[in-house]
């Protein structure tokens, strides 16, 4: 680093002398190294090991690296506080007005620590992104924000750690008033085998060639079990990619279809119209999902519940 400070030094001189600005090659040369300074600053900072900041009872200036988590610091109203999210944070319509600071995968270093966070709140599956934060001195929480039982202990530690234990139970008793409906609901009726359809690139071709599929491993299998069903995909894999063949196999009761952004739901139903073999085709029980709210698991999943349930195991209107 002195070196590189003292190269800097160099250039602001000979900037005086007019001796380094003949042409825009120098200009460039200086942004570069500028740049240069700023990344290997930022690298040094992120070797230094600092120790974990502790957890502030009252943060005031909170990012949040997933929708679930953004929704939820939302919903215990604390929503005031956040300065920073994900490219995928979209609810509730505020949160559109902060700054971006992460994309799915990568985190933006430079713009978390420019807006001077006193919590960083993040998936526990992002380990090393949670090291690195701490080692710039952030406070960090991870949060599960894959299955259902997960988030609903990150709601009661939200609760806990930042005063909002009312507001956190407010949002748990929607969920259970949900589960509790479809439980009853479903009491005495047969499981049906449902098989979910996730994101799939609908490209409108008129059948189904492959999907990605829900595994045993996440929160739509708990909520399989919560509206009284479940999963047609008994694998290993959390998110496996099945072929047409494999549907056909499966031969599943129900098809939940998870797809979003597409405006011509009628197309999209005909596509699974192909795999006449299958039995939720020929009983007519292929059922959309096209809220946003049905893939987060977040506060907001007690719609979802009410809605499997309903698909599952519809009430007579007699």
């Amino acid at each position: 680093m002195p070196k590189l400070t003292t190269f800097l030094k160099i250039i602001k001189k000979n900037y005086s002398k007019r001796l380094f600005w003949r042409g825009s090659l120098a200009f460039r040369f200086l942004l570069v190294a500028l740049g240069l300074a700023l990344t290997i600053r930022l690298h040094g900072a992120l070797a230094v090991k600092s120790s974990p900041q502790p957890i502030p009872t009252t943060p005031q200036r909170i990012i949040t690296l997933a929708p679930s988590v953004t929704e939820t610091f939302f919903a215990l109203d604390l929503g005031q506080k956040v300065v920073g999210r994900t490219r995928y944070c979209q609810y509730p319509q505020g949160v559109l007005d902060l700054p971006i600071v992460a994309s799915f995968s990568q985190l933006n270093y430079e713009s978390i620590i420019r807006l001077k966070p006193d919590l960083v709140a993040l998936p526990t599956d992002r380990s090393m992104d949670k090291t690195r934060l701490e080692r710039l001195g952030l406070a960090v929480l991870p949060l599960d924000t894959r299955s259902l039982t997960g988030f609903r202990q990150g709601v009661e530690i939200l609760g806990q750690k930042l005063n909002r234990a009312q507001k956190a139970q407010e949002i748990l008793a929607k969920i259970d008033q949900s589960a509790q409906k479809a439980r009853r609901q479903s009491q005495g009726r047969v499981r049906p085998r449902v098989l979910f359809s996730v994101m799939r690139d609908y490209e409108g071709l008129g059948y189904i060639s492959e999907i990605n599929a829900v595994g045993r491993d996440g929160f739509y299998d708990q909520i399989l079990a919560i509206t009284g069903a479940e999963n047609a995909y008994q694998g290993p894999l959390a998110f496996p990619r099945l072929s047409r063949e494999s549907i056909i196999f499966l031969n599943p009761d129900i098809i939940v279809d998870i797809i979003l952004n597409v405006e011509n739901l009628e197309e999209v139903q005909k596509d699974w119209l192909s795999l006449t073999a299958v039995k939720a085709i020929q009983n007519r029980r292929v059922h959309l999902l096209t809220e946003q709210s049905d893939t987060v698991p977040g506060p907001r999943i007690y719609l979802t519940i009410d809605r499997l349930a309903n698909f599952f195991h519809p009430v007579s209107r007699s």
